[in-house]
């Protein structure tokens, strides 16, 4: 739900010359040197967020952190669930009514930025502390128009303790989608009824371009025009699955639809490929149930190429519609440089993107694990996909939709990859 309403005000959009005086203003910035703003007439701006009232309440304390060492500047704050969160997101660009920051997935960095709507942050915020790597996920087209917050890459979730239990050996790094098929295969029925060894993985695109990255392919062309695979290849990973779901190994969607949590921490699921940042959120009620949840290397193709890049886990952005650039900037840098800040936030958005972060942050056992798996695949991560394209979010939901179809029998794989096709070129054309 979203904790305060958003209120219309006029901004006038920056371009050209005006841009670029509020680009060197921004630049000129130092340290102890905030906008102009006082405690009696302060300097406004809007923050929002996607997240939960947890990542909530952290981000409340350090906007309040903020403005008791900036008494020139208030913040105003506004998050909403993921969903909710883009919808009105999407509505609002329309009418260049942006929030000044706000936070910004990487798979809808084109939708915004390509539009014009997102701030060049070159030379406006502060880019020499960030991990290697991460900066280029900002960029479009050479561009640097995004920060990002914190980072993630792929893994395997896994209950280490079932695993363990029923003599299955751990996942390891080259492990084949083969090998991780037998495990579920063999967990599944030790398990029992109602639980399942690991979860259908074919609806997931993320899932597929991971599959593609390992043999040297990719989701979309390199200028995000067109799908970079054939309907041949789609249909095939949408079989990859088929007689897992066919002998009940992995839950049938008539079930997965009606979770609310994710099955690893409902005590029902075994393992299942995910963002290795979603960890710290599930193994305490994983430890809660009695069990251990453990991270390894996804399963691979190819044993040298996992396919693997480090993804923003979120990234922050200024409107390019704002009249508060030089408070927008500072606030990016507080959020992300400031020590008292790093603390307090932790790695409720992931493991922080920056060198300052990794020293401040406190890791508990499961945020160290996180660190601990992207050391250990550091030499497998590849150079990152280009952003994707606008109609990236259109298109997941299609993909999951129409798999779902397939799931439900009521089409073949083919039939389904044609489809999809269809509904994407239809997508896609509508951006150019």
């Amino acid at each position: 739900m979203i904790s305060h309403p958003h209120r219309l005000r006029r901004r006038s959009l920056l371009t050209g010359a005006s841009a670029a005086a509020v680009l060197a203003a921004a630049a000129a910035c130092g340290d102890d040197d905030g906008p102009a703003g006082t405690a009696d007439d302060p300097i406004e701006i809007s923050f929002e967020w996607w997240g939960d009232d947890t990542r909530a309440g952290l981000t409340q304390d350090v906007i309040a952190l903020f403005e008791e060492k900036n008494v020139g500047i208030k913040v105003k704050a506004n998050f909403a669930d993921f969903p909710t969160y883009w919808e009105g997101l999407a509505g609002r660009m329309a009418s260049r009514d942006l929030p000044d920051v706000f936070q910004m997935d990487y798979s809808r960095l084109r939708q915004f930025g390509g539009s014009g709507m997102l701030l060049p942050l070159e030379g406006v915020v502060k880019t020499d502390d960030f991990r290697e790597g991460f900066l280029e996920t900002a960029k479009l087209d050479g561009t640097l128009v995004a920060v990002p917050a914190a980072g993630n890459t792929l893994g395997l979730l896994y209950r280490a303790d079932w695993f363990e239990a029923n003599g299955i050996d751990a996942p390891a790094a080259g492990q084949s989608w083969d090998d991780y098929k037998a495990a579920i295969t063999t967990l599944t029925p030790a398990l029992g009824d109602g639980k399942w060894g690991g979860g259908d993985w074919a609806g997931q695109y993320h899932f597929m371009e991971l599959w593609l990255r390992q043999q040297g392919g990719s989701f979309y062309t390199e200028d995000g025009k067109a799908l970079n695979f054939t309907k041949e290849e789609l249909a095939e990973w949408w079989t990859s699955t088929a007689d897992l779901y066919e002998a009940g190994l992995v839950p049938p969607v008539e079930t997965t639809i009606e979770w609310t949590e994710d099955g690893l921490v409902q005590d029902v699921l075994g393992s299942e490929i995910s963002w290795d940042n979603f960890m710290p959120g599930l193994a305490p009620t994983v430890a809660e149930n009695g069990g251990t949840l453990a991270l390894a290397a996804p399963p691979t193709v190819d044993p040298a190429n996992l396919g693997l890049y480090l993804k923003p886990s979120m990234q922050l952005v200024i409107s390019a519609t704002t009249e508060q650039a030089e408070a927008a900037a500072k606030f990016i840098d507080f959020f992300l440089g400031d020590p008292e800040a790093i603390a307090i936030l932790g790695t409720n958005r992931g493991i922080p993107a920056t060198n300052v972060g990794l020293e401040n942050v406190e890791l508990d056992e499961y945020a160290q694990a996180v660190l601990d798996y992207e050391a250990s695949v550091s030499q497998y991560l590849t150079t990152p996909p280009p952003a994707p394209p606008a109609a990236t979010g259109a298109i997941e939901a299609k993909f999951l939709e129409i798999y779902q179809q397939v799931q439900y029998a009521a089409m073949t794989p083919a039939e389904a990859a044609d489809l999809l096709f269809t509904e994407a070129e239809t997508l896609l054309a509508a951006e150019q």
